[in-house]
């Protein structure tokens, strides 16, 4: 089969799906789902997408007619708030072929407004939020691990660990920044050792947040994200790894979903985390505001999951997920509730 994957190249997670659609015997062609990648035209687009409406316009017509003058057996987006066409713009480019179109959302509906309005135009959307898949009819499908995090020694087979707890990501969001700041000092503060790499996708984001934003200050940052080996060697080496979601957004980040496949504990500040399968074995906490962190969550043995259940969020599954040729996702219960 023959497929258009329309996506942002965001961390290699475009690639990382290429790939494996690659493995299972199709050819795919990749293109951005917006005009640029640049630092100056993501500005613009986040101010407003009214901004760069030019060169989204001369975009969509590209796409148009590239796909309209191409084989392809299936068309699918990944993404979310980086879809940047107008209702007008996409049913150009959706009418260019008559194959099915496929969505994925990585990101909570109310932030892709431009994606609601060409809703209609895909004969799948998945996402990754349940309470959106509830509300717009969509379906439910968390993210995935890399294969190369099952490579990765399980925390009970390593001997000594370089740090009992990591964070690599974005820290561009001050709600996101605050509260993984707040996991990292409060460890420290109980003596635990912390490997901390707070990225920013440029140096005048930085220096913006710094002047707006207090918590910001006194803080460095880095610009250059660390490749997914180097974050893998980072897990290997930590007892557990932090996380925090977007403000507004309760779906499972792929950090969380790496930690099933690295086998590794997890602290984050999604309270709807406990809801899946995997949160149940008690290698998950939940960290709120000014708390302790209890050292038995550190002492005790992480707990192997069933081998289904690693199987349910990997890559594969994940892909064959958005072919329809995967079982449907089980892992979620909205009635769990557990204490933390």
């Amino acid at each position: 089969m023959r497929i258009l994957l329309i996506a942002p190249t965001f961390f290699g997670y475009r690639d990382l799906v290429k790939e494996e659609l690659a493995k299972l015997g199709h050819d795919v062609v990749c293109v951005n789902d917006r005009p640029s990648e640049s630092v100056a035209f993501r500005s613009l687009a986040k101010m407003s997408y009214t901004i760069v409406d030019r060169r989204i316009s001369e975009y969509a017509i590209k796409l148009r007619d590239f796909i309209a003058g191409s084989h392809f057996d299936l068309v699918i987006y990944m993404g979310g708030m980086s879809f940047c066409f107008t209702r007008q713009q996409f049913q150009e480019i959706r009418g260019a072929s008559d194959v099915r179109f496929v969505a994925y959302l990585w990101d909570a509906f109310k932030n892709c407004q431009r994606f609601s309005e060409c809703l209609g135009f895909f004969d799948e959307v998945y996402s990754f939020e349940p309470v959106d898949c509830e509300q717009h009819d969509l379906k439910f499908r968390p993210l995935f691990y890399s294969d190369i995090c099952r490579t990765v020694a399980p925390e009970n087979k390593v001997e000594h660990f370089d740090y009992d707890a990591c964070f690599i990501g974005s820290v561009h969001q001050p709600s996101k920044f605050r509260s993984v700041n707040a996991i990292c000092n409060q460890l420290e503060a109980q003596g635990y050792r912390v490997f901390r790499y707070f990225y920013m996708p440029s140096k005048s984001t930085a220096l913006q947040r710094k002047i707006v934003e207090p918590c910001y200050r006194g803080h460095s940052f880095e610009f250059t994200p660390l490749s997914f080996e180097e974050v893998v060697d980072v897990y290997a080496r930590s007892r557990c790894i932090i996380d925090s979601p977007q403000s507004g957004q309760s779906g499972l980040t792929m950090r969380t979903l790496e930690t099933v496949g690295v086998q590794r504990k997890l602290i984050t500040t999604n309270a709807d985390v406990m809801h899946y399968d995997f949160a149940q074995m008690g290698d998950v906490l939940l960290y709120r505001q000014g708390m302790s962190i209890s050292d038995e969550f550190f002492a005790h043995e992480y707990h192997t999951l069933p081998e289904d259940m690693y199987n349910s969020y990997s890559l594969e599954t994940f892909t064959k997920t958005l072919l329809g040729e995967a079982p449907t996702y089980h892992g979620y219960n909205a009635n769990i509730r557990k204490a933390c």
